[in-house]
């Protein structure tokens, strides 16, 4: 595939020597897009001139905000069910009254995908969406579960508003309120597990996927043995969340929230690591506060503490490898190691984290340009933020019966180790599809709203000038100067360069048209599913 050669053909050196001081000076138009396309899902022509002649600092400034922006709101319609409980389809009931409540939660499901899937097209700064997906990519959760389970959607909202408040917090804060996580107890077991039979399955999580690795990135030992999550998983007993109506010994009026059953926990102590101790508690002790504070936030502090670089090292591969680069190798630990030792040293706080690498001069590495395949998010939703036309006014859920096609179903992933990602979003399925869905979002534009699309751009009304610019902003990467030309040749569509000018302004059809050829052989070119 030409796609998948490209990639291959060019020889991108190791990073090794990545550069992690500040790179101050101002951003020229290349660098602003870099920028843009890696912290959102694609950044409009207007977003690219806000942050021009900015330093990389007063960019990420813009671009961030102070982290305390108000959360988004539901829909009227989710309102009417965010807070209403179900009975459990899985409990003994009659087949039709166990389809019709699966029915109404993957309903509820979708409705929610479409409302998040909203919130990611919304164009303005501070950019949250991007942000809160990634830590949903490493804090997998998936709607169907266990075969035939399902978990209620407003489960699914409160997991997501989780995640987006705490998107640049300390990492260890998150992996608290993961590991009572209404979404979570349900997803990884916890739901059920209970002194005399604790359940492991979400501790093994814990540490192979959520915050260590099974082995250190750097040194290669093991960091963590099965009397480590035996020991870890006796100090997570007797957590539940109210998921179901009618559920036994859940508290009332209290619907989706996590709560603790003191008679189905592990009082004893625990022993984690070499150091790590949970000291046994009372009968006194042994409330819901206490044993969160004691044993939960205590479990985290042990983790933290015991294994706090390879947690560094783990979570600083997976932000470059999803924002920066994503086929790191061996040799590229140097960089992993100078991210891992400044995380560590910042208490794990990931807003500090994401400011050292994104104002870096390894950010801005040559190499970085254009290396990473463009996600299915970040082609859907991109591809809607560069015209600023909705699919979803179009046909009601568009967007996201799209994004289960090229196979990033949002909360549904094919396991709880996410989606591989990179080379993987790309196969003899997908990206034909890819290129019939960029047509058929062109076949929705209208001649004015390409025409106006046009006018976005400086100069416009030079034909050269605007022909640099939406090659530069359509594909990340050099192209040869055989394809400069034809490229031009669609764009003027017979229209002589000193008439261009008048025929811009005046919205000739003939500008319209050549702007459709051109944008139409965008979509088709393999540069252009890079960012």
């Amino acid at each position: 595939m030409k796609l998948l050669n490209l990639l291959k053909n060019n020889n991108y050196p190791s990073i090794l020597a990545g550069d992690l001081s500040e790179f101050t000076g101002k951003m020229n138009k290349k660098q602003a897009q870099h920028f843009l396309r890696r912290l959102t899902f694609h950044p409009t022509p207007e977003q690219i001139n806000q942050i021009i002649g900015k330093t990389p600092a007063e960019a990420y400034d813009t671009v961030f905000g102070d982290g305390n922006i108000p959360a988004p709101q539901p829909t009227t319609s989710m309102n009417n069910w965010l807070t209403k409980l179900e009975e459990n389809p899985l409990d003994d009931l009659p087949l039709d009254i166990r389809f019709q409540i699966e029915g109404i939660q993957k309903a509820h499901y979708n409705e929610l995908l479409d409302w998040w899937l909203v919130q990611m097209k919304n164009s303005t700064f501070p950019e949250v969406e991007k942000f809160t997906l990634f830590l949903s990519t490493i804090w997998c959760i998936e709607f169907p579960y266990d075969t035939e389970a399902l978990i209620p959607a407003p489960l699914l909202y409160r997991n997501n508003a989780t995640l987006r408040k705490l998107r640049f917090s300390s990492y260890k804060d998150i992996a608290s309120a993961m590991t009572l996580d209404g979404a979570m107890l349900l997803y990884q077991s916890l739901f059920y597990s209970g002194g005399s039979a604790p359940n492991e399955n979400y501790m093994r999580e814990l540490m192979e996927l959520f915050t260590m690795g099974i082995g250190d990135l750097d040194t290669g030992a093991g960091n963590y043995t099965e009397a480590d999550i035996r020991e870890g998983s006796k100090a997570l007993t007797g957590w539940r969340t109210v998921a179901y109506l009618g559920q036994e010994g859940a508290p009332a009026n209290k619907p989706f929230e996590t709560f603790f059953v003191r008679d189905l926990h592990d009082m004893g102590s625990k022993k984690l690591f070499q150091f790590g101790q949970i000291a046994p508690i009372t009968e006194d002790e042994n409330t819901q506060d206490l044993v969160k504070a004691k044993e939960v936030d205590g479990l985290m502090n042990i983790l933290f503490t015991e294994r706090g670089m390879s947690i560094a090292r783990f979570i600083s591969e997976k932000i470059l490898r999803y924002f920066c680069y994503s086929n790191p190798t061996g040799s590229d630990i140097n960089i992993i190691n100078q991210l891992a030792q400044y995380f560590y040293d910042n208490n794990f706080e990931l807003g500090k984290l994401y400011k050292k690498l994104f104002t870096s001069n390894f950010f801005f590495s040559e190499e970085l340009y254009g290396c990473q395949i463009k996600t299915p998010t970040e082609f859907l939703i991109g591809l809607q933020n560069m015209f600023g036309k909705d699919l979803d006014k179009v046909q009601s859920g568009k967007t996201r019966k799209m994004m289960n096609t090229l196979e990033q179903a949002l909360y549904d992933p094919p396991n709880v180790g996410s989606w591989k990602a990179y080379r993987t979003w790309i196969n003899t399925n997908t990206y034909p599809l890819r290129v019939q869905y960029a047509n058929d979002y062109l076949e929705i534009l209208t001649d004015n709203e390409l025409i106006d699309f046009a006018k976005k751009f400086e100069d416009f009304n030079n034909f050269d000038s605007l022909f640099i610019n939406l090659i530069s902003y359509f594909l990340p990467i050099d192209i040869s100067m055989k394809r400069i030309n034809d490229y031009k040749v669609l764009l003027a569509n017979g229209i002589s360069t000193t008439d261009w000018a008048t025929a811009i302004e005046s919205n000739d059809a003939k500008v319209a048209q050549g702007l459709r050829n051109f944008v139409k052989r965008m979509f088709a070119t393999p540069d252009f599913q890079l960012c």
